[in-house]
């Protein structure tokens, strides 16, 4: 597209396509009786489940995001609306090119992949020394960062029903993903609004990767003031808990550990001249954290960080271990890699 504003993790094609293009694969009312199978004996009911989807859903945390850009910023994005369709893409993006409707897009795959990799990594690093849990947890992220997001797979009821088989009901497992995962749902929304209002006020950057930066810094500073005006409500009126602080450093992680998979398993290299790597966001992230204008309990969210830096490291010594042994040759699928390449290039 010819002196287009959009700023994108992967370049689109065009308006049309990015708008309207995609399907929805979404079905709330089976997902509330899937979950109920296996955690109605944790007390959780089927009215609380859809009291927690009108709570939190992606229009909300939209919403919520423009607020803070209001009060903070002096921006409100009154002309950004949310797309959510099936696109293959666990990344986000938003449209800003000239004369046409601003539009934030955070695929449904995003929605599947980023939760279900709260879900499996915290169940691992709880019951690190159960050789079952953990056997079940490495099988199933490795799924998630292969045929979910690299290979552009929604998980399917099959795959969703070993999910929670795994987490065996596990209340505290999910509560933690959940705040994690609206954490992270919220900075992007934020980088991806941050990118718009960089726009509206002409600010201009050296290059896309300072962009990058500034809209992480902006997006994390929405991020942790949300916590510090929740950390003073009520449990019941929070939106995201402070243990939950480090999200979007895990989130990064996430992509750290997506871009590993992706050279172990097929020898890709992920080059890019517009976004900096992920550990490059981190270091940055982890430094905006310090910063002690920010003031809340971080102790539950260093201790949940710590646990989850187990599991992240186990991940990758297993997988590069199996590999050189041959075993993960089955899951290998090269040609539909190589499609996936072909159409993101």
């Amino acid at each position: 597209m010819s002196d287009s504003k959009a700023r994108f993790f992967l370049p689109p094609d065009d308006y049309e396509i990015l708008r309207f293009g995609g399907e929805s694969v979404k079905d709330e009312e089976k997902g509330i009786k899937r979950i109920m199978k296996y955690y109605h004996d944790s007390g959780l009911t089927e009215e609380q489940l859809r009291e927690n989807n009108k709570k939190y859903n992606l229009e909300q945390m939209l919403q919520i995001v423009k607020e803070y850009f209001g009060r903070e910023y002096g921006y409100r994005g009154e002309g950004i609306v949310l797309s959510n369709r099936y696109q293959r893409s666990v990344n986000s993006y938003i449209f800003l090119e000239d004369e046409r409707e601003q539009f934030v897009h955070i695929d449904e795959l995003f929605e599947s992949s980023i939760m279900a990799f709260f879900l499996i990594i915290f169940k691992w690093s709880k019951e690190f020394d159960n050789l079952e849990v953990y056997g079940n947890c490495f099988t199933y992220l490795l799924f998630i960062m292969n045929d979910v997001s690299i290979l552009g797979d929604i998980p399917n009821e099959k795959s969703n029903e070993m999910l929670l088989q795994i987490m065996d009901g596990d209340a505290q497992v999910m509560n933690l993903a959940s705040s994690c995962y609206w954490t992270v749902v919220i900075f992007s929304l934020a980088h991806e609004v941050a990118h718009s209002y960089f726009a509206s006020i002409g600010k201009k950057f050296p290059n896309r990767k300072k962009e990058e930066f500034k809209a992480d810094a902006v997006a994390y500073d929405i991020v942790l003031k949300i916590i510090i005006d929740c950390s003073r409500k009520g449990e019941e009126n929070r939106i995201i808990e402070d243990y939950a602080y480090l999200a979007p450093v895990m989130y990064m992680q996430y992509f750290d550990l997506f871009y590993y998979t992706d050279r172990v398993l097929y020898n890709r290299m992920i080059r890019t001249n517009t976004h900096p790597l992920p550990k490059e966001r981190i270091c940055h992230l982890f430094a905006i954290a310090n910063d002690d204008k920010y003031d809340f309990d971080t102790e539950n969210g260093n201790h949940l960080y710590a646990g989850f830096l187990d599991a992240y490291d186990e991940y990758r010594t297993q997988l590069l271990m199996k590999k050189e042994r041959g075993k993960l040759d089955k899951i290998i699928r090269t040609e539909k890699r190589e499609q996936r390449g072909r159409k993101d290039e």
